[in-house]
């Protein structure tokens, strides 16, 4: 008796998995048994869908909402009531169904497998294959169900409430999952019976549902390709619009608050490579540290090269190199400097941009970062953007180790053999000093036989700029 009314609550049990807490209906799934099994699975996967397609409506069917997306409320509420009324009741269903009829089939083979008696084992078998056909049928209908979803998920995600777009992604992704998951179930089953007229005709409806899931799949794919080229874009959007704020100008910023503020534009020029280079992009990160395109892409400032003749700078006669008028939003260098004067000044007026606000109309003198010596905090804050920008802290780690084998240069015998230059008493008189040692090395050309582009070329800054840098990162030891 105690074994019966055991029984009894098992199957009581059993017959309402979908009543079960979320974590335990899991964990249920994860044991390791055949019920709930993949059927089950595809169906809950499915039941997950109906729901997600169901809150993007009710968010859309708001009041506040209501006018916006009235072109298209009348068929999302349709869609709704199709999936309330005749869906997800019978999904329901099958999700029960899929694990009952499943297991009917498992225990008659087990029963086989014990059957001593060849004649009852073939018996047994019979009525197994037997129990496997609507064991067939049931995840075909359950796919059938999905692709309706599926085609609801499309409709709704391109119709439906836009802030709820990700709801109605993963409805879409997983209704086509789960009809993939039924698919693959069907085959393995008919795998195990002879070719028959039923066999013929699952398989037919079968193929007739991958065709359908496949078509879907690939619009949704062009759906959801979209979607995330709009929200990057978007993002993007943001990203430059808060370096445009203004949130960092007349700031005394340390250096460290500096380097965060070149590290952010570096990191969206990186991010979105893509959407400001298009057909060129960058394959490297070195390659996006453009101050031009930073100016351009992220600032909108108008940027171009053209002769700036000369002008009083401190009282003192200069040659100008760069010019930033920040009413008319356009910074222009001096096109007769060398590239890496050009570059780094390109750079210092880029960090006027972001980091200064009372400037109207500003020209500098030729800059390569070579030297500390100014002393306007302004000046010497753009100064220190430009190193940042052209030579991050990371990367230059990463390619002087890539180019000398170390993470800090010393002066010995190997190292100095390394950079072909003789004996150590002699290149020590050479460089003289510590700074003499960071120009050499940031000029240098050739290490441990091999022949290479100075750091200094392969960041597009003079020697002076660099060798300061590799101090600084305390890569140089005399």
């Amino acid at each position: 008796m105690v074994n019966w009314l055991c029984l009894l609550a098992l199957v009581a049990v059993e017959t309402k998995l979908l009543t079960l807490p979320a974590e335990e209906l899991l964990r249920k799934f994860g044991l390791g048994n055949h019920k709930p099994g993949s059927g089950s699975a595809a169906a809950y996967q499915g039941l997950l869908s109906a729901q997600l397609i169901r809150t993007v409506i009710s968010l859309t069917n708001e009041e506040k909402r209501r006018d916006s997306y009235s072109e298209w409320l009348s068929d999302l509420l349709k869609i709704d009531l199709q999936i309330e009324t005749r869906i997800y009741p019978r999904l329901e269903n099958l999700f029960h169904d899929d694990s009952t009829q499943f297991d009917k089939h498992i225990k008659l083979l087990r029963e086989r497998d014990e059957e001593a008696d060849s004649e009852k084992r073939k018996e047994l078998d019979r009525k197994a294959q037997e129990e496997l056909v609507p064991a067939t049928e049931i995840p075909l209908e359950i796919g059938r169900l999905c692709i309706e979803i599926a085609e609801y998920a499309l409709f709704v995600f391109d119709h439906g409430f836009k802030s709820a777009k990700g709801d109605a992604s993963v409805a879409l992704s997983g209704s086509i999952a789960s009809v993939t998951g039924c698919l693959s179930i069907i085959d393995l089953n008919l795998s195990k019976f002879i070719c028959n007229d039923w066999v013929i005709g699952i398989r037919s409806e079968m193929e007739a549902v991958r065709s359908e899931n496949n078509m879907l799949a690939a619009r949704a794919e062009i759906y959801l390709a979209e979607f995330r080229t709009a929200c990057r874009d978007k993002s993007f959007h943001k990203s430059y619009e808060d370096l445009r704020s203004g949130k960092w100008q007349d700031l005394r910023l340390s250096e460290k608050s500096i380097e965060k503020v070149a590290i952010q534009v570096q990191t969206i020029l990186w991010e979105y490579r893509d959407i400001i280079w298009r057909e060129d992009t960058p394959g490297n990160l070195i390659d996006v540290l453009s101050p031009e395109i930073a100016i351009e892409a992220l600032l909108g400032y108008r940027f171009g090269f053209a002769p700036l003749g000369r002008d009083y700078i401190d009282d003192v006669e200069v040659e100008i190199a760069g010019e930033i008028n920040k009413e008319k939003r356009a910074i222009v260098i001096a096109s007769g400097q060398r590239h890496e004067v050009q570059n780094f000044t390109a750079a210092h007026e880029l960090g006027h941009a972001l980091l200064h606000k009372g400037i109207s109309l500003h020209r500098d003198r030729p800059l390569d970062g070579s030297t500390s010596s100014i002393r306007d905090f302004r000046e010497v804050q753009a100064n220190k953007f430009a190193a940042f920008f052209l030579m991050p802290g990371d990367l230059v780690r990463e390619i002087f180790l890539k180019l000398f084998l170390t993470e800090r240069f010393r002066i010995n015998d190997n190292t100095v053999f390394a950079l072909g230059e003789g004996r150590v008493s002699a290149f020590k008189t050479k460089v003289k000093n510590q700074k003499g040692l960071a120009r050499f090395i940031a000029g240098a050309e050739r290490f441990q036989g091999q022949t290479f582009n100075s750091i200094s070329k392969i960041f597009r800054v003079s020697n002076g700029a660099m060798a300061i840098r590799l101090e600084e990162l305390g890569l140089i030891e005399f």
